[in-house]
């Protein structure tokens, strides 16, 4: 029988290098490199879900509020000043209408700003669209004086 003692030192050590299989420690550090990626991913991937979710809420605000702006200037919607009223199809959104003059005779501000309320800070957001207008009063205006006029020339003659 042959001793281990016997074999000189350079033989002990090739023999242990021949060995298969992975120690301890590169298990370790392989599988921490794993799980740090494995936790980088899993934060991407939030991100671009949460980044998802806030860009079709803005667009869905930016839609609302350039349909209620046009409602407000074709005069479907009353040219009045309105707070945090609801949509009809969806009262998680609301709808506001400031109105407010200019250093310019004859021309309105129209500020509406749409908001979302939801039930997490990721599903809230708010848009705010301004525009200026003509005074709808000068138009109804002019038009009173000629029909005025109108009926003073038909009553002179």
């Amino acid at each position: 029988m042959i001793s281990i003692r016997s074999f000189p030192r350079t033989d002990l050590h090739r023999h242990r290098s021949s060995r298969r299989g992975l120690t301890l420690l590169e298990i370790i550090l392989a599988l921490a490199i794993f799980f740090g990626s494995l936790a980088a991913l899993a934060q991407l991937s939030w991100n671009g879900a949460r980044a998802a979710v806030q860009a079709r809420l803005k667009t869905q605000a930016i839609i609302r509020c350039e349909a209620k702006l046009a409602e407000v200037l074709s005069g479907a919607q009353r040219l009045a000043p309105v707070t945090n009223t609801p949509f009809p199809d969806n009262a998680a959104w609301t709808w506001s209408l400031k109105i407010t003059e200019t250093n310019y005779p004859d021309l309105l501000q129209l500020e509406v700003m749409v908001s979302h309320s939801g039930n997490s800070r990721m599903a809230n957001t708010q848009f705010t669209l301004r525009r200026w207008m003509r005074d709808p009063a000068l138009f109804q205006d002019a038009a009173l004086r000629k029909k005025q006029s109108a009926q003073s020339q038909t009553t002179a003659k």
